[in-house]
């Protein structure tokens, strides 16, 4: 058995044990106390966490086709890289073309139409075609414009023949009224002859010297030419008439004509106008058979691979990532987060394509916040997208290593300080918040 300790050994032990516990409390109230007063007074960076990706900062430009097609010819591939202006895609023209020379030759047969219409119009002795229907040794025009010419020949000669016709017509009537006239010319001096020889007669026949049967011979032959001269001036007046009425066909043949051609001239014109709009249209659309990039960059998304792949209008054929514009990260800023994120903060960025051990921290500033949240319709996540520019000396810490669009990024978002007392109370007073609150 062990000797129990007695007098003055006990109280030396009890003494120590208590000296033992009296410094370790102090150790710990201390310790407590300077890490409290640490907590609650050292501040300590907070930063938001925010995925996110390498892209150009003008965005990518997709590539897409107004009209569609079938593809003839693919000339480029994933990833090469363009030039602007450089032939990426062919479609297939022959439906195309066969709309244009519909087209042409209707805007020839139109034009030479419009042509002659004019010409008739302004009375020409011959059609003037317009500079487009100058090449006669195009096989189209040249034949149009034979056919145009015959029609206006035809058409002149039948009209002035009508014409021709009135015209004779009003000088044979012409004619009969000067030869009428010259007859009632002569019938009226007989008319005043018998009217002498009346009078004398009847002085005679009062002197005694007259046969009165004479006078009555005289005074009914008198009576008689008298009725000629006035059957003579009814024809002529009938026969003016004629000429009167045959002048106002003429004027009203002219009138017609005119008329009809100036209708047949604006019809002809409006169709004109529709098909030439046709074909300017059906020759752009052939322009745009050939797929060109709309700048220079690498392209990126290519979704036709096949030739005889139709292509939808509108549809998003490929991308052309540019490679000169500077570069920017998109990131995603969780919505619990967003309240401390603003325009102009500081953020670190890491790139997790390369090793961590060879790839230097990345400093940049938020540049742009979106102002609504966004919503990824594939996984249904929602967040902020925040736009985060490289500074100038970033680059430089890169060297050779290349930052490519699409490329994943992790961003820390400096958001700025508190301490650790508010980070580890935060929770814990959020959720005494939402406890008190009634339903």
């Amino acid at each position: 058995m062990l000797a129990q300790p007695t007098g003055d050994n006990a109280i030396a032990i009890v003494t120590d044990d208590t000296s033992i516990r009296n410094i370790g409390v102090i150790v710990l109230i201390c310790t407590f106390g300077i890490l409290g007063t640490w907590g609650y007074l050292a501040p300590i960076d907070s930063a938001a966490l925010a995925p996110g990706f390498v892209t150009v900062k003008s965005h990518r430009k997709t590539v897409q086709h107004l009209d569609g097609g079938i593809v003839s010819e693919i000339l480029a591939k994933d990833g090469e890289l363009v030039k602007e202006g450089d032939v990426l895609i062919k479609l297939d023209t022959t439906e195309t073309k066969a709309q244009v020379e519909i087209f042409r030759g209707q805007f020839i047969t139109l034009s030479a139409q419009v042509a002659r219409l004019t010409a008739e119009r302004d009375h020409k002795d011959h059609v003037v075609y317009p500079e487009a229907l100058a090449d006669i040794n195009d096989i189209h025009i040249r034949e149009a414009r034979q056919s145009e010419d015959q029609v206006f020949l035809s058409r002149k000669n039948a009209h002035e023949g009508e014409i021709s016709v009135l015209k004779q017509r009003i000088s044979q009537i012409d004619s009969q009224i000067k030869g009428l006239q010259g007859q009632r010319a002569s019938k009226t001096q007989l008319v005043a002859s018998y009217g002498e020889e009346v009078r004398d007669l009847k002085e005679l026949l009062a002197e005694g010297f007259a046969d009165r049967q004479r006078l009555r011979d005289i005074e009914r032959n008198h009576a008689l030419v008298t009725g000629e001269v006035a059957s003579l001036t009814a024809e002529i007046a009938g026969n003016e008439i004629q000429q009167g009425e045959t002048k106002l066909q003429i004027l009203q043949l002219e009138k017609a004509r005119q008329e009809e051609v100036a209708a047949k001239l604006s019809e002809t014109q409006a169709q004109l106008y529709d098909v030439t709009q046709r074909l300017l249209a059906t020759t752009d659309k052939v322009t745009r058979t050939e797929i060109r990039a709309p700048s220079d960059g690498r392209v990126l998304g290519l979704s036709v691979h096949n030739v005889g792949s139709v292509i939808t209008p509108g549809h998003p054929i490929l991308d052309i990532v540019p490679q000169t514009e500077e570069l920017i990260i998109d990131a995603q800023v969780s919505p619990m987060d967003i309240d401390r994120v603003s325009i102009g903060l500081l953020a670190e960025v890491r790139f997790s394509a390369f090793k961590q051990v060879l790839t230097p921290k990345m400093q940049g500033k938020v540049i742009n916040l979106s102002a609504d949240r966004i919503t990824d319709e594939r996984t249904g996540n929602s967040y902020y997208q925040a736009q985060v520019e490289l500074t100038p000396d970033s680059y430089q810490k890169l060297g050779n290593i290349e930052l490519v669009p699409g490329m994943p990024a992790e961003v820390l978002i400096s958001t700025g300080e508190r301490t650790v007392f508010e980070y580890l109370v935060q929770p814990i007073t959020n959720a005494f918040a939402r406890a008190f609150i009634e339903d």
